[in-house]
């Protein structure tokens, strides 16, 4: 109720000042229910990292999952186990060692920052926002002192990888490629000059449009006491057509919080103006989301192109090397084409839209070969330059020309992980061949927490703050920080969404202001 007061003391300030104020109620109550979300998805984390530290204290073995599974006990639905990890077949090898251009780069780790938790750490050091913190405080209890100090952007974005990603040997390789785009070009008009300024953001979206795995036959993790579970990894198919679908597990991203919160609101809807409940079930699926935050010890390169075609130095057909490196029967490999990665956003439109000068023929998101990937990229660069209206003043339609490299990139992540190497597994126990009687064996494998074949239950558990959401991870070494640095990162960028939907709900109470030209 304090947060509803402060904002109706600025509308009425803005009245006595003569202006029109007209607010929009439908955005007060998105703002709180973000704020609500975030509450909700903080609690969540804690919760479980403080399971976690349980589970990692009990210091599960195998044996003794087999031997719950021989007396036909119940296995428990997750647990953390150290070994070692291994495969029966032959070595598999890299991808970006081997292509030009990338090769030069290996060892670099240069992804962009995380503008959650960039808010979050603003908002527990700058005193000008100590009223949207406070406020956060009185509405959902999480206080900034509640939020865990994380590492400087350098330390948590930029580092170099003793892992170089060549030679070997290597049991598990994954490479994820991601379209990054500019998005949210907006127009503003100062009012006492009238003078009108475009602005033009750079790399701010993405959308994964590539992901490849490579894993030994017989991958397998032996624990401290050298007992063997078979691993069951979750399939590598983080690239959407109908929509973002679960980031790559093994990557370990922290949460996209947004794409989180619009699933939230297509599942449970929103509380309206006056109580009513508004079904939003029909609301488009997220096409682009936040780039990545990745964090596993075992990526080697992630690095962005120098340019909007995804072209290195030396090379400019980086993409289709890629693609070559995963040729199957039916050819090379294809990459995702999603229209609104290459296009400027609608003025005055929805974040589902594509603008009406992108020709008819690339306006479906679907699967294509490199070369019609570069092929349309570059049309619907020169679409954009010559129709965007997020251009003149400011700029001139040759300059957007210029600026599209600045403005757009490709995204190359690999990771590999050695044979042998020491880790921590989060996983669900499940019995990969059973027994009974004396000296039955029954055999363990370890699989995703969340499986996608129970009722369709993932993205019901997606969309709900308070249900626990554990993920298959494999991490680097036999320590319980490993594993909960993730929840220290998630919990800032839920507390990130708290104060950008605080923010949201007073501007909205005093009619979006800044917003008349468009």
């Amino acid at each position: 109720q304090r947060e509803r007061d402060r904002a109706a003391q600025r509308v009425w300030g803005r009245a006595l000042a003569g202006e029109t104020v007209h607010p929009d109620p439908i955005g007060i109550c998105i703002g709180f229910a973000a704020v609500a979300f975030a509450a909700y998805s903080i609690y969540r984390s804690r919760r479980e990292a403080n399971r976690i530290v349980s589970l990692f204290e009990a210091n599960t073995q195998i044996k003794e999952l087999e031997e719950k599974a021989r007396r036909g006990e119940a296995l428990p639905d997750i647990v953390v186990i150290r070994g070692t990890l291994n495969a029966d077949g032959r070595d598999v090898c890299t991808v970006s060692p081997r292509i030009e251009g990338l090769r030069a780069r290996v060892g670099q780790i240069e992804q962009p920052r995380n503008a959650w938790i960039e808010i979050a750490r603003q908002a527990k050091r700058d005193p000008q926002l100590k009223g949207i913190a406070d406020a956060v405080v009185e509405r959902t209890g999480v206080d900034a002192a509640d939020v865990p100090d994380v590492p400087e952007p350098g330390d948590s974005y930029a580092r170099e990888s003793s892992l170089k990603g060549e030679g070997g040997p290597f049991v598990l390789s994954e490479i994820l490629v991601a379209r990054i785009c500019a998005k949210h070009q907006r127009l503003t008009e100062d009012k006492k000059t009238k003078k009108v300024t475009i602005k033009r953001p750079c790399r701010n979206e993405s959308y994964n449009c590539f992901h490849g795995r490579r894993v030994a036959e017989g991958l397998h993790l032996l624990d401290l006491d050298g007992t063997r579970a078979d691993l069951d990894l979750p399939p590598a198919d983080a690239v959407g057509l109908a929509g973002i679908p679960e980031p790559p597990p093994l990557f370990l991203p922290v949460n996209d919080v947004w794409t989180e919160f619009t699933h939230y609101l297509r599942r449970d809807g929103l509380v309206g103006p006056g109580g009513r409940h508004q079904r939003l079930d029909d609301l488009p699926p997220m096409r682009l989301s936040d780039p990545y935050t990745l964090l596993s010890e075992f990526i080697f390169i992630d690095v962005q192109s120098f340019g909007d075609l995804g072209n290195m130095p030396s090379n400019d057909s980086v993409l289709g090397d890629i693609a070559e490196a995963f040729r199957g029967k039916e050819g090379p490999a294809k990459f995702l084409w999603e229209p609104r990665g290459f296009y400027d956003s609608v003025k005055n439109g929805g974040y589902d839209d594509v603008p009406a000068y992108a020709s008819a023929r690339f306006r479906r998101t679907e699967m294509v070969d490199a070369g019609e990937l570069i092929e349309r990229a570059q049309a619907a660069a020169r679409q954009n330059a010559l129709n965007t209206p997020f251009c003149e003043p400011t700029f001139s339609r040759e300059q957007l020309m210029q600026r599209r490299d600045q403005e757009n990139c490709f995204r190359y992540t690999e990771l590999a992980i050695p044979r042998g190497t020491s880790v921590t597994v989060l996983a669900r126990p499940m019995v990969a061949e059973a027994g009974t009687g004396e000296g039955a064996e029954c055999r363990i494998r370890l699989t995703s927490p969340v499986c996608a074949a129970e009722d369709g239950k993932e993205l019901a558990v997606a969309a709900d703050p308070r249900a626990d959401r554990f993920r298959f991870r494999i991490r680097a070494g036999h320590t319980v920080e490993n594993l909960l640095r993730l929840r220290d990162l998630n919990v800032n960028a839920y507390y990130g969404l708290a104060i950008v939907g605080l923010a949201f709900a007073g501007w909205a109470a005093a009619g979006y202001p800044g917003m008349d030209a468009g």
